[in-house]
C-alpha cells in the first residue's frame, strides 16, 4: 500500500497534502518550510509525470519556493542578534517585547549618545522633540514642585509620545549619562511603516510606565 501511495501519479496528492499541512502550524518557519517542500514535489510532478513538462506550473512553483525561502531567511534574521553589538544586545534584553530585528529597525532611526554636560531633555508643559531611553547614569525629574531621581533604565518622554501632548515633567541628565534618542517625526514615520515595531514599542512603553507607577 505504501508503494502504491508513492506511485508517481499520486505525487500531486502528496504535494497538496504537504502544502496544506503547513497551514496547520502557527510558526512561520514551519508553515513556509512545508509550503516549500510541497512546491518541490509539485515541480517533480509537473516535470516527470505528464507527457511533456508543464513549464507554467514549474515556473510558479519555483517562484513560490524562492519567495518562501527569502521570507524564512528574513524571519530567522529577525529572531537572531546578527548585526547587533554588545550595547545593542543589552538594549534588546531590556526591551524584550521587541524582536532583535525590530530593535535593529528602531536603532536605524535612533542615536546613541553620552551626555558631556548636564542636559535638559524636557521641560514641563513644552512640546517634546525626542523620545529617549536612558541606559545608565543619573536622571533628575522635576514635576509639580517635586524633585526626584529616576530609576534606570527607563524611557523619558513616553507619556508625551503616547498622548501627543507637551512634556509632563522637566527632566535633566547628569554628565556621563548614556542614552538612546529618537526624533519624534522619524520615529512616527517608522511606526507607520512597521506595525510590528509599533506594537512591540507600545508594549515596552506600557511596561515602563507600569514599573514607574509600581516604584512610586
Amino acid at each position: 500500500m505504501f508503494e502504491e501511495m508513492l506511485h508517481r501519479e499520486n505525487l500531486i496528492h502528496i504535494a497538496a497534502a504537504i502544502f496544506l499541512s503547513g497551514f496547520l502550524f502557527r510558526d512561520q518557519i514551519m508553515l513556509r518550510g512545508l509550503v516549500i517542500v510541497g512546491n518541490i514535489v509539485y515541480v517533480v510532478y509537473f516535470y516527470v509525470v505528464v507527457d511533456h513538462p508543464l513549464w507554467g506550473g514549474i515556473f510558479w512553483s519555483v517562484i513560490g519556493i524562492v519567495i518562501n525561502a527569502v521570507m524564512i531567511a528574513r524571519i530567522v534574521a529577525d529572531r537572531t542578534h546578527f548585526g547587533l553589538d554588545e550595547d545593542e544586545r543589552a538594549l534588546h534584553g531590556r526591551l524584550d517585547a521587541l524582536t532583535p530585528g525590530e530593535v535593529r529597525r528602531l536603532l536605524k532611526v535612533g542615536r546613541w549618545r553620552t551626555a558631556e554636560e548636564e542636559i535638559v531633555l524636557s521641560e514641563e508643559g513644552r512640546p517634546l522633540a525626542e523620545l529617549v531611553y536612558v541606559v545608565d547614569g543619573s536622571v533628575t525629574v522635576e514635576k509639580a514642585g517635586a524633585r526626584f531621581a529616576l530609576a534606570l533604565p527607563a524611557f523619558v518622554g513616553e507619556v508625551a509620545f503616547l498622548t501627543q501632548r507637551p512634556a509632563s515633567a522637566t527632566v535633566r541628565l547628569a554628565p556621563g549619562t548614556r542614552y538612546v534618542s529618537w526624533e519624534m517625526g522619524a520615529l512616527q514615520r517608522l511606526l507607520l511603516r512597521a506595525p510590528s515595531v509599533r506594537i512591540g514599542l507600545g508594549a515596552a512603553l506600557n511596561r515602563d510606565m507600569a514599573e514607574k507607577v509600581a516604584r512610586a
